[in-house]
């Protein structure tokens, strides 16, 4: 590999210019359904158009703005929990439990992590009712079991299969008809469930799964985080599913993110406490466990955030961001060990690329690309047995061919070299205790035990690691911790509140500790790769922003770091910047 590209000799290339002014007016004029301004999900939020310089002065100030940002959700969550849409997902899970009828949680990107959770504690709840262990493949051998036949009720679309859960699959979420495949594969029939979740509620594969859902007869929620009005004036996509009478639509609405576009921090975190509250009074229902009248789902989050927002908190998760900080800084690696809640550790740590542009999960196999930064692994068990554990099932995989691209009118890039998403793939990422001195061969390295309010123990933490403890402090386990962040944490039969705990933890940490190392500018997450219509419309915004140019001059910029970075590319160059970066580097000369 040669050394960095340079990319301020881009102006001299009138070939590239040309090329990229082309771009830039075709994707204006033609994809004007992916030009996302003006949804609230896309804007910055005043809370925190400060966050990038508060951040590197005060750790725990910065680290604040970011939870300050959750505050707004619990007046909006009281509000929805009191719809009659709630009404009616609450029975649909309690009809499908007593039922026997299919539950499927459809998304993508960060709602398909999230569709794979909310499957997981779906069966979670019923495995804890027949006594066994996570993932216990031995206990498919007798369907005897009331609990174990309903704890396979529940499954999980996210575009690109589970191996997208690993790295986003480039362009599918563009597509409603790899959604609607998805949907097929499952064979999902009528009167079963389909909650689809998109943070925006635009996006056209998890559409895609509402408008096949629809074709079969199945019962479909659609949750998002827009004003169902703005949504509906402006995308016929959106129009056709929420005007859609047979659809009840969970209008999740709060505000802009923290980071601005980053729906993995508010929209999903609401997504989370809506749609798992429901399943928990539906399942609760089901088998006749009266919810108390008390419980008010919107005033126990309020004192979670409280709770998170408190002097001693703030310090544990300071602490734990500027050790992550000094690793990353010193081109060192760092390793999450956990048993429980490995895949919301796993979830945050993958999206992480994308919204950072950092190397994403590297295969067992894979020699050439570059070591992802972080990465999360069970260190008890072998990494078939430990994908099982996590998913609380074996992984799905795509085992889509070229026909079936081509009966899905998908794009010549894709038809003329399918992606690889089996099963087989999945397996090539060891996520067990199998040794990787790959991880290790660098300036530092640390690994990081995970214990989750008593979910787990210190047990099996290397010399070379620490330990951090989230919870309830009577769960904190005997031994030395290092960081901890004490909360108090409700009882939930599907662990509704670690599940929410460990997200906002991990979202406001990782977050934090990239705003504190210069990846962020304001709240704009300028290290952005533009793989997909919607981002390379987000990255236009920002660099239009952040440049006070037109929109038109932004998206032409954008286009000519892309190009750029092509041509890099073929001549063996490669590039860790951003094309957003490179335009605000190139810029700024």
């Amino acid at each position: 590999m040669k050394n960095q590209p340079d990319y301020n000799y881009l102006t001299t290339d009138n070939r590239l210019l040309q090329e990229a002014e082309k771009r830039a007016e075709t994707f204006i004029r033609d994809e004007e359904q992916f030009q996302l301004g003006f949804i609230p999900t896309e804007q910055s939020h005043p809370y925190t158009n400060q966050l990038s310089s508060v951040i590197q002065e005060d750790t725990k100030a910065g680290l604040k703005l970011l939870l300050d940002v959750d505050r707004d959700i619990p007046s909006v969550a009281r509000r929805i929990f009191l719809s009659e849409p709630y009404e009616e997902l609450c029975k649909a899970f309690e009809d499908a439990a007593v039922h026997k009828r299919r539950v499927c949680f459809t998304g993508c990107g960060s709602t398909g992590r999230l569709s794979m959770m909310l499957e997981e504690m779906w069966r979670q709840f019923w495995e804890d009712r027949a006594g066994v262990e996570s993932g216990d493949a031995s206990r498919r051998s007798d369907d005897s079991d009331e609990n174990l036949v309903c704890a396979d009720l529940a499954c999980s679309i996210m575009t690109g299969g589970d191996r997208a859960l690993i790295r986003a699959v480039e362009n599918f979420e563009d597509y409603e008809a790899f959604g609607a495949r998805q949907v097929q594969d499952l064979n999902l029939a009528e009167d079963d469930l389909i909650i689809a979740i998109s943070e925006g509620g635009e996006t056209s594969s998890v559409l895609g799964t509402v408008f096949e859902g629809r074709k079969r007869g199945c019962r479909v929620f659609l949750a998002f985080n827009n004003p169902a009005s703005v949504m509906t004036s402006r995308l016929e996509r959106c129009r056709r599913a929420i005007n859609d009478e047979q659809v009840t639509v969970l209008d999740l609405y709060t505000g802009s993110m923290s980071l601005s576009g980053s729906t993995r921090m508010q929209a999903t975190t609401m997504e989370m406490l809506v749609i798992a509250a429901a399943m928990e009074c539906g399942l609760k229902q089901s088998v006749g466990i009266e919810t108390p009248e008390n419980t008010d789902y919107a005033n126990l989050f309020a004192a979670l955030i409280r709770d998170l927002s408190s002097d001693s908190a703030l310090e544990g998760m300071a602490a734990w961001a500027e050790e992550e900080q000094n690793v990353y800084e010193q081109g060192g690696r760092l390793t999450y060990l956990a048993g429980p809640y490995l895949l919301d550790i796993f979830s945050d740590t993958t999206e992480r690329s994308p919204t950072f542009m950092l190397p994403p999960f590297r295969a067992c196999d894979d020699s050439t690309s570059a070591i992802s930064w972080a990465f999360a692994r069970d260190p008890d068990h072998e990494a078939e047995e430990a994908w099982v554990r996590m998913l609380r099932r074996s992984p799905r995989g795509l085992n889509w061919l070229r026909k079936d691209y081509m009966e899905m009118d998908a794009p010549l890039n894709v038809t003329d070299n399918p992606p690889v998403l089996d099963s087989s793939e999945i397996a090539r990422y060891l996520i067990g205790h199998e040794e990787d001195p790959r991880r290790r061969d660098c300036s530092i390295f640390l690994n990081l035990k995970i214990c989750v309010d008593g979910a787990s123990s210190l047990a099996g933490v290397p010399e070379d690691g620490k330990t951090i403890f989230l919870g309830s402090p009577g769960n904190k386990p005997d031994g030395m911790i290092d960081f901890s962040v004490f909360l108090n944490l409700p009882e939930s039969p599907i662990s509704l509140w670690q599940h929410l705990a460990v997200k906002l933890i991990f979202n406001t940490v990782s977050t934090g500790t990239m705003a504190m190392m210069g990846r962020i500018r304001g709240n704009w997450m300028i290290q952005l790769d533009p793989t997909n219509k919607k981002l390379i419309d987000r990255g236009s915004r920002i660099i239009s922003q952040l440049l006070d140019i037109s929109y038109k001059e932004a998206c032409t910029e954008l286009y000519l770091s892309l190009l750029a970075r092509e041509k890099f590319q073929a001549e063996g160059m490669h590039t860790i910047l951003s094309p957003v970066e490179a335009v605000l580097k190139r810029r700024s000369k």
